[in-house]
């Protein structure tokens, strides 16, 4: 029997990258208005768009301030190994962020990780050197938010088995779309609450280790990535 392709959508902040980048950023880089905004944000008053279009316009020091500050973050340790397990199985990886395009692919290069595809907000420089967002253009939202990971689970009989790795807000929506969930923090309360199947992580090679076992879509004879000692 012929297999449905096999997908995966991770997360990126608090799940691949140990700390939310945006969130370090502005506390570095931005003065104290970014938090303005994040209250409006969280008490409904704008729409995430609104939020992080505000947040990083507040960013000083261009790119060469950003860079110096992405030093400090580390990666899962288990995730290039899980990247490789995933290209071994011929399964699609896909990092699907509400953050920063060039913060994420700059992280990864420095690790030497080459994944399918990212999809997030590109950052851009305007005269003067002040930074900008410019954001995805998915045609349709099941929640109405200007970015929302959901869109990317189109309901298409043929359409390739999604599994979701996420740990916060930005996959709330996705998590009731996706035919997998693995979560952690704050996206394994909201599954729990809202009766979601999920499966709970701690790293990637425990995530390697549950599709192998419990997924007849992957068939290939290899050992799934083991959890750094």
């Amino acid at each position: 029997m012929t297999r449905r392709p096999l997908e995966v959508l991770c997360d990126f902040d608090g799940t691949i990258a140990r700390v939310d980048t945006v969130d370090l950023l502005l506390e570095r880089l931005a003065d104290s208005r970014w938090r303005t905004l994040e209250d409006a944000w969280v008490r409904g008053e704008i729409d995430s768009r609104a939020c992080m279009a505000g947040q990083v316009a507040l960013l000083r020091g261009g790119w060469p301030a950003i860079e110096r500050v992405l030093a400090e973050v580390d990666l899962d340790p288990t995730f290039a190994r899980f990247v490789a397990w995933c290209r071994a199985a011929e399964i699609v990886l896909r990092v699907a962020s509400e953050g920063i395009d060039r913060v994420i692919c700059h992280l990864l290069a420095r690790s030497r990780i080459v994944v399918d595809d990212v999809w997030a907000s590109t950052l851009v420089e305007e005269d003067g050197g002040a930074l900008a967002l410019r954001f995805p253009a998915i045609r349709r939202t099941r929640c109405g938010a200007p970015f929302c990971k959901c869109a990317l689970f189109p309901r298409r009989s043929h359409r390739p088995v999604r599994v979701l790795i996420g740990d916060g807000r930005s996959d709330f929506c996705a998590a009731g779309y996706a035919d997998v969930v693995f979560a952690s923090s704050k996206l394994a309360i909201h599954c729990q609450q809202h009766d979601i199947p999920f499966v709970p992580f701690e790293d990637f090679g425990a995530v390697a280790r549950v599709l192998h076992q419990r997924l007849p879509l992957v068939t290939s004879a290899f050992e799934p990535a083991s959890s750094a000692s």
